[in-house]
């Protein structure tokens, strides 16, 4: 009875961790541009990088110094034909799995601020109504492209300011296991597709050594 509590409890678990979200959030405005990696109520930086220990803030990095010939084979017209070869077998794979992960994706917040200006009153009016037209008419397209939860876009005119600017923040995740499942089913059609691929270029290898 006790392993069957186990096994209940583990599974509940797992279920649960399947359920946490995980994504990228990012800001941008005047003051910069700002992203994050989300581990469920977790956040982790991604830019603008932090600075690294034992370099003072502000001091440019160190040129990497350019490595000498080793004399390393370049690579030949055959490498060339089996990348392309690699590429036309994976393409398919790869964007079949764009297509799912769009349809798995969701857009926990969407919010875009652009402030119309261009120091003259006439000119920003008419830059405001071209704007707002544009907006209007991509906002239905993206609707249906991506799950958006929470979503806002502001246009707002500025007369008496000299140019435009504009502020976003955007938030898309999709659960564990929604990444798992989608990782598992694409992992396997793409190393099978590969495994493929290099099959038929070792028996082709084969026959030329052969004649």
């Amino acid at each position: 009875m006790t392993a069957l509590w186990v096994v209940v409890l583990l599974l509940l678990a797992l279920a649960l961790l399947g359920q946490i979200r995980i994504g990228v959030r990012g800001s941008c405005g005047p003051e910069g541009s700002r992203a994050w990696l989300r581990l469920g109520p977790l956040s982790v930086r991604l830019w603008p990088r932090r600075e690294k220990r034992g370099r003072k803030k502000g001091q440019p990095p160190k040129k990497k110094e350019k490595r000498p010939d080793d004399g390393t084979k370049k690579r030949g017209p055959d490498d060339l034909w089996a990348a392309l070869d690699y590429l036309r077998a994976l393409l398919p794979v790869a964007l079949e799995a764009a297509g799912q992960f769009r349809r798995k994706l969701r857009v926990d917040r969407l919010f875009l601020e652009i402030r119309i200006g261009t120091g003259d009153p006439a000119d920003t009016a008419q830059a405001y109504g071209r704007a707002s037209a544009a907006a209007g008419a991509l906002w239905e397209p993206l609707n249906q492209a991506f799950q958006i939860r929470d979503g806002t876009v502001r246009i707002l005119p500025d007369l008496e300011g000299e140019k435009s600017q504009l502020r976003g923040q955007a938030s898309l995740s999709l659960t564990v296991a929604q990444a798992l499942r989608l990782g598992v089913y694409f992992g396997y059609k793409a190393l099978r597709a590969f495994l493929a691929v290099k099959g038929a270029h070792d028996r082709a290898r084969q026959e030329r050594k052969a004649v």
